[in-house]
């Protein structure tokens, strides 16, 4: 009995500190974005940004498909007469439709480049998260053992090794109740905890110098998780299974499938380990800690949530797939009586029920993750689909020259307009037969050479054909016919 006592002592003074995870998508959440102290907000900054990092890839993705949706547009008379030629043989049809298409420049492969991309974030991320959840999930415990300990040494110090399982357990249980919803202030410690129990004077000035010894966390403030209406962030978004406070078993499940139950993982010996959590067996220890956090006299839901970020994250896979799949098939990536376009009907309704699976059997973490990650794509989506038609049209325009409605001087309004349409090398004797041209007299050339000289001058080094020429109408001159 002296031996265990001597060995809960030692437990108690020395506050035992997990090893974090390192790998790099750990150190940005954990590290770089540590000034965010809320983990719900510092997840969605992170994704926001990550999904700004990786938007030139969506930016090219979108491009390409624009481009081929473009080239497919071009073709689409001649993929008309090639189905006619080849009647119901696809396999033909499809080698004539390919080549067409790469003669064309058409691309069936750049686009996807992106998606794999975003898919291994997808893989690392989701796998990265359910590190950090196991990982937080012991570290908190941890912290509420700290707690629990330390107010069982204090107490036992002054009332003797007979109050450990009685005054002990209910002032522990108390300091870890106060710890995981508000932090411990002394105020609270000489006040309301002291008056309920009839603690010594010295108890808060005791408590808080058995925490200092060695604890790795800040006291005064939470250890409750929680985010908007979230309990625990660590904990699916449900309202079934009391995920708000894991009880024993799920504690262990949640720690063991990342392995923060071995020595290697956790950084922690057998000894303490065995202390800390036994083998899954025995909840002697964490019931002991977290028993008020348990039982039905606490007042705190706990219910965890409310499938909000599910359903979000479900209706947000469903507009995407639905777009992309509208894209793609205006694209021409897509043959609607293809087996392709079947693979693409399926995945419309796989994608959405499989982040749901995800949604419902992971921490809210990773929920929040996909549902803000979906609704940054969607916007990018409409601003990169808007960025893109606009260069289009500019280029049109800069392409084609003049367009109808010209608001060169002495012509205000699309009626007063004498132009029609300017098209860059447009013939306006297109289909005449030849005339041979006279040579101008050195009169015609000399009057030529004083009126436009000027104007002349810029056709030429523009390399385009005089419009009042082509139009036969002199612009100079109020719009008059020559």
């Amino acid at each position: 009995m002296a031996l265990l006592n001597s060995v809960m002592s030692f437990f108690s003074a020395v506050a035992p500190t997990i090893v974090a995870p390192s790998k790099p998508w750990h150190l940005l959440i954990l590290n770089v974005f540590s000034f965010i102290a809320d983990y719900g907000w510092r997840v969605v900054v992170f994704t926001v940004l990550l999904k700004i990092v990786l938007s030139p890839l969506d930016f090219f993705q979108r491009y390409k498909m624009r481009k081929n949706q473009i080239i497919t547009e071009r073709l689409k008379p001649t993929m008309e007469k090639l189905q006619k030629q080849y009647g119901n043989d696809k396999q033909a049809f499809s080698r004539a439709q390919m080549e067409l298409n790469r003669k064309e420049g058409y691309s069936y492969f750049s686009s996807c480049i992106p998606m794999i991309v975003t898919l291994v974030v997808f893989i690392t991320l989701w796998q990265s998260m359910y590190t950090i959840a196991s990982y937080m999930t012991f570290k908190q415990y941890v912290a509420l053992y700290d707690g629990y300990t330390a107010a069982e040494t204090v107490v036992v110090d002054s009332h003797g090794e007979e109050a450990r399982d009685t005054l002990a357990k209910e002032v522990g249980q108390d300091v870890v109740v106060r710890l995981y919803y508000d932090g411990i202030t002394e105020e609270w410690l000489n006040g309301e905890l002291k008056e309920k129990y009839d603690l010594s004077d010295d108890f808060a000035e005791k408590f808080i110098e058995e925490l200092n010894k060695d604890h790795s966390f800040d006291y005064k403030k939470p250890q409750q998780a929680k985010f908007l209406w979230i309990e625990n962030i660590w904990a699916p978004d449900v309202p079934w299974n009391d995920q708000a406070i894991l009880d024993y078993k799920k504690f262990y499940d949640s720690i063991k499938n990342r392995k923060y139950n071995t020595e290697a993982v956790s950084g922690l010996t057998d000894a303490q380990l065995a202390i800390l959590i036994a083998d899954g067996s025995d909840p002697t220890m964490y019931n002991k800690v977290m028993g008020k956090l348990l039982s039905s006299e606490n007042t705190h839901r706990k219910v965890n949530g409310y499938l909000v970020l599910p359903i979000l994250v479900l209706l947000l896979s469903v507009a995407s797939q639905f777009i992309s799949s509208l894209q793609q098939k205006r694209a021409g990536q897509t043959n609607e009586k293809g087996g392709f376009a079947t693979s693409m009907k399926v995945m419309m309704f796989m994608m959405p029920a499989l982040m749901l699976f995800f949604s419902l059997q992971y921490a809210s973490i990773f929920t929040l993750y996909m549902a803000v990650n979906s609704a940054t794509s969607l916007l990018l989506n409409v601003l990169f689909t808007g960025i893109i038609k606009l260069s289009e049209r500019r280029r049109t325009k800069r392409h084609y020259g003049i367009a109808t409605g010209s608001t060169r001087t002495g012509i205000t309004s699309y009626n007063d307009s004498p132009i029609i349409h300017y098209v860059k090398g447009a013939n306006p004797n297109a289909g005449a037969k030849p005339v041979k041209e006279t040579p101008p007299t050195p009169a015609e050339k000399k009057e030529k050479s004083k009126t436009g000289k000027k104007s002349a001058g810029a056709v030429k080094r523009s390399g385009r054909p005089d419009p009042n020429e082509l139009m036969n109408i002199d612009m100079r001159d109020g719009g008059k016919k020559k």
